[in-house]
């Protein structure tokens, strides 16, 4: 038998129809959001999309990156104000064509002069076109 009663589902069902969404009903209730969506499932409602972007949105990121073949994930997803591993999810999960990534190009030579001469880190990724990270990486020793 369930430890949750009738009035425990009722009031999910009623705050869900208000839009709330899983989980602050399962914080409420003191159940699991999945618990929530399964009762909301019983009833016959289709439940809320767990994504917070619309198919619109993807498919026009998608589109994106296909019409950019010179943009890397990385540039697409920044500009659309996204994570590239959100974009990359899309794209396998849409069996769209991923490009393979190319291979990061660093002058490290020439991240080892700026270090030298003093530069700031910032101003060495600007000039070599890369992160401040790997300034660090060539700095220590394993870039």
């Amino acid at each position: 038998m369930s430890e949750y009663t009738e009035a425990d589902k009722k009031t999910a069902y009623r705050l869900y129809k208000k839009g709330w969404g899983y989980l602050s009903i399962s914080k409420i209730i003191g159940c699991a959001s999945s618990t929530v969506r399964s009762w909301i499932m019983e009833r016959g409602l289709r439940p809320h999309p767990t994504s917070g972007y619309s198919k619109k949105f993807k498919e026009k990121v998608m589109k994106d990156y296909e019409n950019n073949p010179d943009l890397s994930m990385d540039k697409i997803a920044k500009r659309n104000g996204i994570y590239a591993r959100t974009l990359s999810r899309w794209l396998y999960a849409s069996d769209k064509k991923v490009r393979p990534q190319r291979p990061r190009i660093v002058d490290r030579d020439a991240i080892v002069r700026d270090l030298k001469a003093g530069l700031p880190k910032a101003e060495i990724a600007r000039r070599n076109k890369c992160s401040e990270s790997w300034v660090y990486t060539v700095q220590r020793g394993d870039g």
